[in-house]
């Protein structure tokens, strides 16, 4: 029986050797590297097709190939993305040069998508692009301001936005200090504080509140009656304290 176990064994190593080249080869078949070029002519012929950029959220928002959804490579785990439900759907994979799209090639290859093909990085890519920020429309925003102090009342605007002011509220005055919904808002035209005017109708609850010493608040005030703001500095003013800022448009 000895004189048989080389054999049996190169046998054995033979079969486990051809059974590892086999799993070496559907692995590396499992996915295709394609040229750009090619990726493109699929993108022109073809609409049942997913493109897949793996880099990151912010890379993806900076920009993206045209019609691109956005599925990072780190987020790529051991359960198939729901992002990408059809595992027989062509998948175009791309990153910035190249690598994570092989990288995340191989984690659908092993995820059982059959039909992957990685075409490198956007840095060659010489097709339509699109990004996020062309569908950003600018909006008013809060820009310069500072706290400002009236005899122990420091007001300062913090934030502004859907029509609304922010404004913080400090009481450092030693005494117990009153104020309101009723305020003026004006804005400096030709090096002038010019207060504008609220529409008819939009009323004013004249209520006193009361801060205490050492006491701070956030007030949100509603403004929308004024708008539409323009861009420029503004002068807040509530029973005699006031405070400065700036408002315009977001790129």
């Amino acid at each position: 029986m000895k004189h048989h176990e080389p054999s049996l064994i190169r046998r054995i190593s033979s079969v486990l050797f051809t059974l590892f080249l086999s799993a070496c080869t559907n692995r590396n078949n499992a996915w295709q590297s394609i040229s750009q070029s090619q990726a493109m002519e699929i993108m022109e012929n073809r609409r049942d097709i997913i493109i897949l950029d793996v880099r990151t959220e912010e890379e993806y928002a900076g920009e993206h190939i045209l019609n691109a959804v956005n599925l990072p490579n780190e987020s790529i785990g051991s359960q198939p993305p729901a992002l990408l439900p059809d595992r027989d759907q062509i998948i175009l994979v791309y990153c910035r040069t190249g690598v994570r799209a092989k990288q995340a090639a191989q984690k659908l290859a092993d995820l059982g998508y059959t039909n992957v093909k990685e075409f490198g990085g956007i840095t060659d890519w010489k097709g339509p692009t699109e990004s996020w920020a062309q569908f950003i429309q600018p909006v008013l925003m809060l820009d310069r301001h500072s706290p400002a102090e009236t005899e122990g009342i420091v007001t300062e605007v913090t934030g502004y936005s859907e029509g609304q002011l922010e404004i913080t509220l400090q009481n450092h005055s030693g005494n117990t200090w009153y104020y309101g919904e009723a305020f003026d808002l004006s804005m400096k035209e030709a090096g002038a504080w010019h207060r504008l005017d609220w529409p008819d109708g939009k009323a004013w609850i004249e209520i006193a509140y009361e801060l205490n010493d050492g006491e701070e608040i956030i007030l949100r005030r509603d403004i929308s009656g004024l708008e539409p703001l323009d861009p420029g500095e503004y002068l807040l003013s509530m029973n005699g304290a006031e405070a400065q800022f700036e408002l315009v448009m977001s790129e």
